[in-house]
């Protein structure tokens, strides 16, 4: 999808500030969002717009890119929690697409430290 099909940054903050949006509207974004790959966009207007189903539907892709940051990010606008486990499998994925920072946070949220010269699979303990 072209870029310019999208929205500036300032019309994409009007149009998520506004007191009364349509749900479509919203959800049609997020879909754009969504297919140029700009995921974090795309949770600001399923977010706002509580779409679920949505959100669940890209909790797979955010998963096998590592992105721990985004992970956490769908967890708290679906108002859930992840087991640890499912973080040490987010961090290990971040880890093998060295992606520290990602891996470090996951760890954490899962109760684990490890170090970053570790082959993956391997993080220490509390």
């Amino acid at each position: 999808m072209a870029r310019s099909s999208l929205l500036s940054c300032l019309e994409k903050r009007d149009l998520l500030n506004q007191s009364a949006v349509s749900i479509d509207k919203l959800l049609d974004w997020g879909s754009r969002y969504e297919e140029a790959g700009q995921l974090n966009d795309a949770v600001d207007f399923y977010d706002r717009a509580k779409a679920s189903e949505q959100l669940e539907k890209l909790m797979p892709r955010v998963c096998a890119e590592g992105d721990a940051f985004l992970y956490g990010r769908i967890l708290k606008a679906l108002d859930r929690e992840a087991p640890p486990q499912d973080w040490l499998e987010l961090g290990e994925k971040a880890k093998q697409l060295g992606k520290m920072a990602y891996a470090r946070d996951a760890f954490s949220k899962a109760g684990r430290q490890w170090a970053e010269d570790e082959p993956a699979g391997e993080e220490q303990g509390p």
